[in-house]
């Protein structure tokens, strides 16, 4: 085989890997939310492990590694965050003779990618011309001298390697527990702070929770309507991630297509982000119907588009690691987040608009715990029926993502519309028809302006294909 004919190949083993790997990501998550009281309850037991990292270097894993690892380690009651190869194990082995280690039988290693860029050019007829160091250093100089040269392309390619978790390993050191683990308390305020000295801005009131793109405002009910403090933090992080997609942040809204398939990936962005550091923080998973909405954003969206996943991995695990550095007394390392010398004064100001607002947490009794004042106990919703959900869909015309929204956080809406009076169907198949139309053609306007504004997009008429493959109405 010529090195080309490798290196070609390589294309489909990189694919074929990332889609392995994204699968696992979306298998481990469905299989957590089936089981959120079970590993959640266990989680609580024992110190939870930070940021996955090499025991041989000291590095901590990023990105949707750090991801497929920290889901890994839920998923089977790891508490321990150090991670190697085999092959590290056994140089961990020659410079302590005296440890006698090995991986338990019967234990299985986890996969996680190694990123490596290629380069390339592309012939007149096609052919793809692939480039090593020297190659590039000679189009280089070319350049330089003031030769025409063409046009330098690259691509990242993934490639799989094994890693164990300390805890598979027999005779491997145990971790050095903190002194002084977080308190509920201390958890508590470190959100509270996070979230302020990020700028984002919070207010509570009569709101679902949720993250006003427009206003550029996460908006909370009040703290006392929540079953206890930590729902309350954890819906307060998860909204906090939706707000990191904004234009003035992380930009996600702009960059992806908007479509249902864009919104799934942003829910979807946002579970990952939620379950994980709810994790680290012992907090719950917030109140939604979150297996079924992951198997429902699993089948019908995640089929095929493996690099989405997998960015949509990457980026929930940023959002992780700047709470981590937070958490460390670093500045995150995020271009947007406010520079230290700003935190102070952002946290009074949010702590003014809660005082305003009459919102406010106090520790009772001194117990090691926040509560909301006038704590009241909330009574169960009873089950919204189909037709209330259809006139809400409607009152909602004027705001596409408005009803995006609302049609992927209820996986079972369309199993529910079937079973309606089939003029009331008809009538809210008309009502999507018209979202994605809308939402087509402002889409197609925006890239007759600038068509090279969204990198990599779907054609519009494949769009259409797909989506008519995907309507059961």
């Amino acid at each position: 085989m010529s090195d080309k004919a490798e290196k070609k190949n390589r294309f489909e083993i990189s694919r074929e890997v990332q889609e392995e790997f994204v699968n696992g990501i979306a298998q481990n998550m469905l299989t957590l939310a089936e089981k959120a009281g079970e590993w959640q309850r266990g989680w609580a037991s024992a110190s939870p492990p930070g940021i996955p990292f090499c025991a041989a270097t000291g590095r901590e894993y990023s990105g949707a590694n750090m991801v497929r690892l920290m889901l890994t380690s839920m998923l089977s009651g790891y508490n321990d965050d150090r991670w190697m190869t085999f092959k590290q194990l056994q140089e961990i082995q020659s410079k302590n003779p005296d440890l006698q280690m090995h991986i338990r039988k019967g234990e299985h290693g986890t996969k996680i990618l190694r990123p490596e860029e290629i380069f390339f050019t592309v012939d007149e007829d096609g052919k793809w011309n692939f480039l090593n160091r020297e190659d590039i250093k000679r189009l280089r100089e070319a350049e330089a001298n003031g030769e025409e040269i063409p046009e330098v392309k690259r691509k990242t390619l993934f490639y799989p390697f094994t890693v164990f978790n300390a805890a598979q390993i027999e005779g491997f050191p145990a971790k050095e527990k903190p002194d002084n683990p977080m308190t509920e308390i201390e958890r508590n305020d470190l959100v509270e702070r996070f979230v302020a000295s990020s700028g984002v801005v919070v207010e509570h009131g009569d709101f679902e929770p949720c993250f006003n793109h427009t206003d550029n405002v996460v908006r909370l009910p009040r703290p006392n309507t929540f079953h206890n403090t930590e729902e309350y933090y954890a819906a307060k992080l998860h909204e906090f991630f939706h707000a990191t997609g904004h234009e003035s942040r992380e930009d996600r809204q702009k960059k992806k297509e908007q479509t249902l398939k864009g919104y799934a990936f942003e829910e979807m962005r946002a579970e990952m982000f939620s379950m994980l550091a709810g994790a680290m923080l012992h907090l719950p998973m917030p109140e939604s119907n979150s297996a079924a909405y992951i198997n429902f954003w699993n089948q019908k969206f995640s089929g095929g588009d493996s690099r989405a996943v997998f960015q949509s991995a990457s980026e929930a695990a940023k959002m992780l690691t700047a709470v981590c550095q937070y958490q460390r007394d670093e500045e995150p390392s995020a271009k947007w987040f406010p520079k230290r010398e700003e935190w102070e004064a952002l946290i009074d100001n949010q702590r003014q608009r809660d005082i305003a607002n009459g919102i406010h947490v106090q520790v009772k009794d001194g117990a090691d715990t926040f509560i909301p004042a006038q704590k009241q106990k909330r009574e169960p919703q009873a089950p919204v029926k189909l037709p209330e959900i259809v006139a809400d869909f409607k009152s909602a015309s004027d705001n596409p993502a408005v009803q995006a929204r609302m049609i992927l956080q209820s996986p079972d809406f369309l199993d529910k519309a079937l079973k309606m009076d089939p003029r009331q169907v008809m009538e809210l198949s008309s009502l999507c028809s018209s979202i994605g139309m809308a939402l087509s053609m402002e889409l197609e306007a925006r890239l007759s302006q600038a068509p090279k504004a969204v990198e990599n997009s779907i054609p519009l008429n494949e769009q259409k294909i797909a989506a008519q493959t995907r309507m059961r109405v």
